[in-house]
């Protein structure tokens, strides 16, 4: 919204002073223009969250640059701080928001009472100092936000903003005034696809040779405040050079606080990840990685899948509960990954070889056994859902159950099969009333349910039966639609450890507001249980 309003406004502030070259510089028109072009834009995009926090702060910032009875940049902050909460209240619970304003108030600092860079060296060195102090002070932002750290963000902000600005966004508008115009719409649009290609070409390289980081949910706080100084040490205008590189030495132990997302020993991460009406879970110990359905592909070719990892990930095995494409959507996009190894039901086609998945398959990872519990050895006569491969893990001394979308009649036999008690439980079917019946439920009793689910869906999962059930049965439950991506931590001698992406502070967690243990985005099982939790609700 904001390029879009620059670009506009230096086109044509150009036009009044190629017309106007004596009056130009107070022309007022030009600045009403990008004001309705950052509106438009935003409206366009329709007025989300992230396009309305933009056209405000657009609209607040033209007002400060014209220099019309304007506020000062401190006052335009609040200002636009203000109106944005005013319009939209909730704001104030995203991260967005904050990263927003918290990336514009460093700005403020670099650049007041600091004179204007001159000619393309002085603007290069500036845009180059600018994200060198935003960096640290973002990824304290980021840390406190999601819990994870992309080094890779300095390098690949020096590149993008620079190219998306100045090129991309004049280049696409441009195609698009350009589009009654065959040849020259048509070669501006190449155009603009052959640079963002190779820009996403060095994204994706600079990803894989930087990769996330995960500190300690412990240093968390310590790291994103000691980013945080570091930025404003740097940023505030006086200081000595002896503070600053003092500032510098303090973040060397830190970094060494992160880590790549690997499981200690003993140790099971279960990653139930948010893809939408689908299911995609990836189970992690210290040298095993299982993924377990590969999430949904889309009409349009999208799976969600692509987006999760950077190329060249190693999958140990992935195993796939059925066909649909709500599970097996997402296989083509293991095709940029390495995978040892494929499991489906037999008669099914997924789009690869794979190894039949039968009951009674074992193997033991890392001190975690993992057992297919389904389908059995003859399962031609059964539906494609009722083929679906059950998967059984065991890691410190607690159990997970994965059942895929196996019908009531399907569960009962599987009674007969599970290891009891089961502590997670996957709901089968996304939480259809196809599933889940009351013998299974009653039999198992699990502490926790999950249901990989997509918000709003036009199936209604998780049932409201099939919530109730588990709620007379004790459990606490999640959903991907409503908590987004969820991990649990099996931790040997500890219990477990859970952890939900998309925590919102205005409704307590889980389906039906019943899940009462989650005041922070940690919560150990050491602490309370789900009964003891609900007994201490207001």
């Amino acid at each position: 919204v904001g390029l879009v309003a620059t670009f506009v406004l230096f086109v044509l502030r150009g036009i009044a002073r190629l017309f106007t070259p004596g009056q130009w510089r107070m022309a007022v028109w030009p600045w009403w223009a990008a004001g309705a072009a950052a509106v438009g834009y935003a409206w366009l995009a329709g007025l989300q969250p992230p396009a309305m926090r933009a056209m405000v702060m657009t609209l607040v910032g033209l007002w400060v640059a014209s220099g019309r009875h304007a506020p000062g940049p401190w006052q335009a902050w609040w200002l636009a701080l203000g109106l944005v909460v005013l319009i939209d209240s909730l704001a104030v619970w995203r991260p967005g928001l904050w990263l927003s304003f918290i990336a514009v108030l460093l700005l403020i600092l670099i650049w007041q009472r600091r004179p204007r860079p001159q000619g393309l060296l002085g603007w290069s060195s500036g845009l180059v100092r600018t994200q060198l102090l935003l960096a640290p002070l973002m990824a304290g932002a980021v840390l406190l936000a999601f819990a994870r750290v992309a080094p890779s963000a300095p390098l690949a902000n020096l590149v993008a903003v620079p190219l998306v600005s100045a090129i991309l966004v004049p280049l696409g508008l441009l195609g698009w005034l350009l589009s009654p115009i065959p040849y020259l719409g048509a070669f501006s649009w190449r155009l603009f696809g052959e640079i963002t290609a190779l820009l996403v070409g060095f994204l994706e390289v600079v990803i894989d040779w930087l990769p996330l980081w995960w500190p300690l949910p412990e240093l968390v706080l310590p790291l994103a405040l000691l980013l945080g100084l570091v930025s404003l040490v740097w940023a505030l205008p006086g200081l000595s050079a002896a503070l600053r590189m003092g500032a510098m030495l303090l973040l060397v132990p830190a970094m060494l606080t992160l880590t790549p997302s690997r499981p200690g020993a003993g140790t099971l991460e279960v990653n139930f990840h948010d893809v939408g009406q689908g299911q995609l879970i990836e189970l992690r110990s210290a040298n095993y990685r299982l993924l377990y359905d590969t999430g949904p592909r889309f009409t349009s070719g999208f799976m969600p899948l692509g987006m999760l990892w950077p190329r060249g990930q190693r999958f140990d095995d992935v195993l796939v509960s059925h066909a649909d494409l709500d599970h097996a959507g997402g296989v083509p996009a293991l095709g940029e990954h390495d995978v040892g190894r494929f499991l489906a039901p037999a008669g099914d086609s997924i789009g690869v070889p794979f190894e039949p998945c039968r009951r009674g398959q074992e193997w033991k990872r890392d001190g975690v056994v993992y057992r297919v519990l389904w389908p059995p050895q003859e399962s031609s006569e059964l539906s494609s859902n009722d083929r679906s491969c059950v998967l059984e893990v065991t890691a410190a001394n607690e159990r997970l159950l994965i059942t895929g979308d196996v019908s009531r009649e399907v569960e009962r036999r599987l009674l007969l099969e599970v290891t009891l008690p089961v502590t997670l439980l996957v709901a089968g079917h996304h939480g259809s009333q196809t599933s889940s019946g009351p013998q299974l439920v009653q039999t198992l009793l699990p502490q926790y349910v999950l249901y990989s689910a997509g918000r709003r869906n036009a199936y209604g999962h998780p049932h409201a039966d099939v919530v109730r059930r588990f709620r007379h049965a004790g459990s606490c439950q999640w959903s991907t639609a409503l908590d987004g991506a969820v991990t649990f931590h099996f931790v040997e001698n500890e219990g477990i450890t859970l952890y939900s992406a998309r925590r919102q502070p205005w409704r307590r967690d889980g389906v039906d507001g019943t899940c009462l243990g989650v005041e922070s985005r940690q919560w150990s099982r050491r602490t309370a249980s789900p009964t003891s939790l609900q007994a201490e609700t207001p």
